[in-house]
């Protein structure tokens, strides 16, 4: 039966999409891809959800099935968009397109040219795997693009699958947590970007952490010795694990501002409550990042000083910014897609909570996943991140209270013979398939939701090529924002290449598209070789989520048009390039991208520190791996006694550097 349910729902999912093309792609309104899907695509959906909740019944897993459900589950729901539409989705991917094509021709960083370049780990090794693989053409780094966000998903199932085996519980409830992760990843920062490569470097470090670095917690009152499985492995194998967990976390640190935090925070706090057998790490996992921000990342924070650390410590503030501040406006319908993306986090945590209190009644006691759901929040007291902080928080505590979720539905271990008979009567099958319902429902809306603006066009790409092709050796390229100093970032397909002689300026869009004549202005203060673009892209943006007129593009075309001193010098169906038809007087700008980074400000002082932080994680790192050769409640080793000692001296030094360099360069 599961089996037949699982082909039908492919049959009705997938036989609709051949039909959905450009054009019929142009008709989405405020939700998105969701208003253009024929019916048989949810009626599959819901059918791929009821085939895995009907897998849930039997009193034995039948793994096969399950986890080709699982896979095929995560293609339909993250395929569609690159099946459907013509060109990848989602205009900052293509922006770090620029990143590989600046690092493959310049061969080196441009710290002053982007935030990001202080945190090139990414792009380093992203351009040279895809060179090593032989994908250099455009039209093939395109189709990386496409396919990123399907391959970082089906990854993201290994980790959590680990994860899962971490938790003792039964079956059901492991099949199911990763079930309600997969339904639930509609966050959408699993694009071609630091952060989808980091979060499953989280995923792989939280599972290895949980899996077998766990410290024993001895029996309290009423409660089970603990719900983690204990670790199964000798010493020497552990000490090899440790290595790669060390490793993902120096992987994470040069390559994303805000994962490895997440992990250091992770892992403080599992030692604070005792579950962590590794007491050091956090002490060197903290010496590895702050190393990096305060050395390598300097060209960041030197210029950015109250935008790093000004949010600290408000809390309603960022959330704020973060919730509300992100459906103020905007159309109607579109305020749905926000409010579900709401709803469904809010849904994803209550369940979490109740997982938790299940367990509770059960007789068991629950440390490890709780702090992977919950410990994520506390980035709302540190900033706003951009107003994406909420975003992030229910990104990495998604694995964590996923699990947590599944719990409430199957709070037994299934240990027993009593638990097992329990299980086999249960209605937590039926319960689950409700709310796996309710989650892929939701899955539609909160993620292709945003679609009409988040998709890219064919005429917009062909737009941008204009561009770049007339960018000698600089080009200004301006577009249309309705708030210039907070909205920076377009719906275009924008620094694919030419990273260093295209600036594009955010300008003021008029809400009343008669009045254009700012915009000329703005081209003339521009300068030589500058240009204004318009694209449906940012028009829908500005539609949907500012609260434009549905008639505001093509008005402001026939304003534009209708100038005497403006020229269309690419106009298709998707975008519109204007330029003025007499240019300013005077040369264009150089390029100029700033000295090749690293850049690092070195005084004798920061130089010790360096040289004491380099020191301090060979011993700290020294040190745990002794101590993974001790018996648990053994008092510690002369060499780990020394190891600490030695290590003391070098902490005082390190923290006295960091201290002074951000005292002088801040």
């Amino acid at each position: 039966m599961p089996a037949v349910l699982l082909a039908a729902g492919l049959a009705l999912y997938w036989l609709p999409a051949p039909g959905l093309d450009e054009a019929a792609l142009d008709a989405m309104g405020g939700l998105g891809l969701v208003g253009v899907l024929p019916w048989p695509v949810f009626a599959g959906a819901a059918l791929l959800v009821v085939a895995f909740a009907a897998l849930l019944w039997p009193s034995r897993p039948q793994r096969l099935l399950l986890g080709l459900t699982l896979v095929v589950t995560v293609v339909s729901l993250h395929a569609l968009p690159a099946v459907v539409e013509e060109q990848p989705r989602f205009a900052t991917a293509w922006q770090h397109l620029g990143f590989l094509e600046y690092l493959d021709r310049t061969g080196g960083s441009a710290p002053a040219l982007d935030a990001r370049w202080s945190w090139p780990g990414f792009f380093a090794a992203a351009a040279f795997v895809l060179r090593a693989c032989g994908v250099t053409d455009p039209a093939q780094l395109a189709e990386v693009v496409r396919w990123w966000p399907l391959a970082v998903n089906l990854l993201a199932l290994v980790p959590l699958a680990l994860l899962a085996r971490s938790v003792r519980a039964g079956w059901r409830a492991r099949w199911c947590g990763v079930w309600f992760f997969a339904l639930s990843s509609w966050v959408g920062q699993d694009y071609f970007s630091p952060q989808s490569f980091t979060y499953l470097l989280y995923l792989a470090f939280a599972a290895l952490l949980l899996r077998w670095f766990l410290a024993p917690s001895a029996p309290s009152g009423d409660t089970l010795p603990g719900t983690e499985a204990l670790p199964d492995a000798t010493p020497g194998r552990r000490a090899v694990l440790l290595g790669v967990l060390l490793t993902l976390f120096a992987a994470a640190v040069p390559a994303h501002q805000l994962t490895p935090f997440v992990m250091l925070g992770v892992v403080t706090v599992l030692v604070v409550l005792g579950r962590c057998a590794l007491r050091g790490l956090p002490l060197l996992l903290g010496v590895l990042a702050v190393g990096w921000v305060c050395f390598l990342a300097e060209p960041y924070w030197s210029g950015h000083f109250d935008e790093l650390f000004g949010g600290i410590g408000g809390l309603g503030a960022n959330v704020t910014s973060s919730v509300s501040g992100r459906i103020e406006g905007g159309s109607a319908t579109h305020q749905l897609v926000l409010y579900s993306r709401v709803a469904l986090a809010g849904l994803v945590m209550a369940l979490a909570g109740w997982g938790w209190w299940r367990r509770r009644e059960a007789g068991y006691r629950e440390r490890a996943l709780p702090v992977l759901a919950f410990v994520p929040a506390a980035g709302f007291a540190l900033q706003a991140y951009g107003g994406e902080m909420a975003l992030r928080v229910f990104l990495f505590a998604l694995p964590g209270a996923a699990l947590l979720a599944a719990l409430a539905f199957f709070p037994r271990a299934g240990t027993s013979e009593r638990e097992r008979a329990w299980d086999r009567v249960s209605l937590a099958p039926l319960a689950a398939l409700l709310a796996g319902l309710v989650l892929v429902g939701g899955f539609l809306v909160a993620r292709w939701g945003n679609e009409a603006f988040e998709r890219v066009r064919p005429g917009e790409v062909a737009a941008m090529e204009w561009v770049y092709a007339h960018a000698d050796p600089t080009v200004r390229l301006l577009w249309l924002s309705e708030d210039p100093e907070q909205s920076v970032t377009p719906a275009l397909p924008w620094g694919s290449r030419a990273m260093e002689r295209v600036r594009y300026v955010p300008t003021q869009a008029p809400r009343d598209p008669v009045l254009a004549g700012p915009l000329a202005e703005a081209l003339r203060e521009a300068g030589p070789v500058s240009y204004l673009i318009v694209g449906r892209g940012q028009s829908a943006y500005l539609e949907l989520d500012a609260g434009y007129s549905t008639s505001w593009e093509r008005r402001l075309l026939a304003t534009l048009d209708a100038r005497d001193d403006l020229v269309p010098v690419v106009r298709n169906a998707d975008a519109a390039v204007y330029a003025l038809r007499e240019a300013p007087p005077g040369a264009p700008e150089p390029a100029t991208p700033g000295p090749p980074g690293p850049t690092v400000t070195w005084t004798p002082w920061s130089a010790l520190g360096a040289l004491s932080a380099g020191l301090l994680v060979l011993l700290l790192g020294a040190r745990e791996f002794l101590r993974l050769h001790a018996a648990p409640d053994a008092p510690p080793s002369p060499a780990v006694r020394a190891l600490f000692w030695f290590a003391v001296p070098l902490l005082l030094v390190t923290v006295s550097a960091l201290v002074h360099r951000f005292w002088t360069l801040a």
